[in-house]
C-alpha cells in the first residue's frame, strides 16, 4: 500500500470539504436560512395553558391571529411569531421586568466530553425558551460550530469569523460581542455563530496574558457579554468539549451551568474530572472565590433502559447530589433522526419517526425548559446587575 503524503492527505480533506459543504447547501434550503415550523391551534392552546374551545375568543379579545387553513390541511395553523405573540399575551409564564432594571441571565452548557448532547440540549433549550414567551441569544463557542449548523449557518462558508464570531471582541476590534450577534429563522432567537477560526482563541487570550500582566483574561467573554443581558432574557453558551481558556471565560460569564451527561462509567468519571480541575484552575484567578451561580445541574442525556445507565446513575446521585436533576433525557430514534437533517425536535411541526417516540423525548425537554425557567425567574429577581468575578 501506498504511504500517504501531505498532498494526498491534501486532497481528501479537501475533496471531504465540498462534500460536506453540497450535503449542507442541500440539507438547509433555502440556503442559508432555514424555515420555522408552523403550530396547530392545538399545539398554541396547549403552549398557552388554555382550553381550544377559548381560543377564537382569545384571539377576539386581543387582537391575535387565528392563523391559516393550509390547503387540503384539517386545521388552522399559526407562524412560529404568531404562536409566540400568543404565548406572550395570553400565557402565564414567568416576565422578567425590563423596567425594575433586571438583566437576562447568562447559561452555559459544559461538558469535557463531545457526544453527551451538549450542543443539541443547548439549541434546543434556546427554541423552548422563546415558545416560554422570551428573548433567547445563543452563543456558539464551539470551533466545531454545531450550534451554528442547527441554526441554519454552514460554519465553513456562511460565517465570516473576522465579524460574526467571538473573535473581533477577543481581538480587542469590538467594545462588546454586541456588533457579532446574527438574526436566525427561529423568531426571538439570535445567535453569535461559531466556526473552526475560534478555536484561535485559545492561544490567543493565553498570548495576550503573557504580554499584558494586568489582562484577566479569564473575563473577557464577561465583559463582552454583559451589555447585551439588557436586551435578552436568556444568553446561552455552547461551550467546547473542553476546559480550556474559553470554556473557562464562558462558565465565569454564566450564572447557572448545566452539564449533560451521558450515564456511561467512562462520562461519569470524566464529568467529576471536569468538576476537579474546574475548582483547582479557578483557585489561581484573583476573585474567583467570591463568583457565585445562580444553579448548577446534572442532566442525564441519551438514558436508555439498560443496566450499565442503571448503575451509573445511581453512582451519579450519590456523587452529585442536590446538584443531579431528576429529569432524564432519553435516547431516540427521534432526536438522531432530527440532527440527521440539522434540525432539533423543536423544528418539526409533526411527529419525527412514530408519534410516540416523538412525545417520549420531546416531553422531559420541555420539563428541562421549564425547570430553566424557574431558574431564571429567580435570577432575574435576585439582582439587577451580572455576577461576575470581579468586585
Amino acid at each position: 500500500m501506498a504511504r500517504i503524503s501531505m498532498d494526498r492527505l491534501r486532497s481528501f480533506s479537501n475533496n471531504a470539504s465540498e462534500y460536506l459543504n453540497e450535503l449542507q447547501n442541500a440539507l438547509n434550503k433555502p440556503h442559508p436560512s432555514k424555515t420555522a415550523p408552523n403550530f396547530s391551534t392545538a399545539a398554541v392552546s396547549e403552549l398557552c395553558g388554555i382550553a381550544r374551545t377559548q381560543f377564537r375568543y382569545l384571539a377576539g379579545k386581543h387582537h391575535l391571529s387565528i392563523g391559516h387553513k393550509p390547503a387540503g390541511a384539517k386545521s388552522r395553523e399559526l407562524t412560529l411569531p404568531e404562536t409566540i405573540s400568543w404565548i406572550q399575551t395570553i400565557a402565564d409564564k414567568p416576565r422578567r421586568n425590563i423596567e425594575a432594571g433586571q438583566l437576562g441571565r447568562v447559561l452555559a452548557v459544559c461538558n469535557y466530553k463531545g457526544g453527551v448532547a451538549k450542543t443539541s440540549t443547548a439549541v434546543s433549550m434556546a427554541q423552548a425558551l422563546t415558545l416560554r414567551g422570551l428573548k433567547v441569544l445563543l452563543v456558539d463557542c464551539d470551533a466545531q460550530g454545531s450550534a451554528s449548523l442547527l441554526l441554519g449557518f454552514n460554519p465553513e462558508t456562511d460565517i465570516d469569523h473576522e465579524k460574526t464570531t467571538i473573535l473581533p471582541f477577543i481581538h480587542g476590534d469590538s467594545e462588546s460581542l454586541a456588533p457579532a450577534v446574527r438574526t436566525t429563522y427561529w423568531h426571538n432567537l439570535d445567535v453569535i455563530p461559531g466556526c473552526s477560526a475560534i478555536l484561535t482563541a485559545e492561544f490567543l487570550l493565553p498570548a495576550k496574558a503573557m504580554t499584558d500582566r494586568d489582562y484577566r483574561f479569564w473575563e473577557v467573554i464577561k465583559n463582552g457579554i454583559d451589555p447585551l443581558r439588557k436586551e435578552y432574557d436568556c444568553i446561552i453558551f455552547d461551550t467546547p468539549p473542553s476546559l480550556g481558556h474559553v470554556t473557562l471565560n464562558v462558565m465565569f460569564a454564566a450564572d447557572g451551568l448545566i452539564m449533560p451527561c451521558t450515564p456511561d462509567k467512562l462520562d461519569f468519571t470524566s464529568s467529576v474530572q471536569f468538576w476537579s480541575v474546574f475548582n483547582d484552575l479557578a483557585a489561581l484567578f484573583p476573585g474567583a472565590e467570591k463568583k457565585a451561580y445562580d444553579f448548577v445541574t446534572i442532566i442525564p442525556t441519551k438514558v436508555e433502559p439498560k443496566d450499565g445507565h442503571r448503575l451509573t446513575k445511581t453512582w451519579m446521585q450519590e456523587a452529585y447530589g442536590e446538584f443531579m436533576n431528576a429529569i432524564e433525557i432519553p435516547h431516540s430514534a427521534a432526536a438522531n433522526m432530527a440532527l440527521t437533517q440539522d434540525r432539533t425536535i423543536y423544528d418539526f411541526s409533526k411527529p419525527v419517526n412514530s408519534p410516540e417516540s416523538h412525545r417520549r423525548y420531546k416531553d422531559p425537554m420541555n420539563h428541562l425548559a421549564d425547570y430553566l425557567l424557574r431558574q431564571l425567574e429567580t435570577g432575574w429577581a435576585s439582582s439587577t446587575k451580572p455576577t461576575g468575578v470581579s468586585e
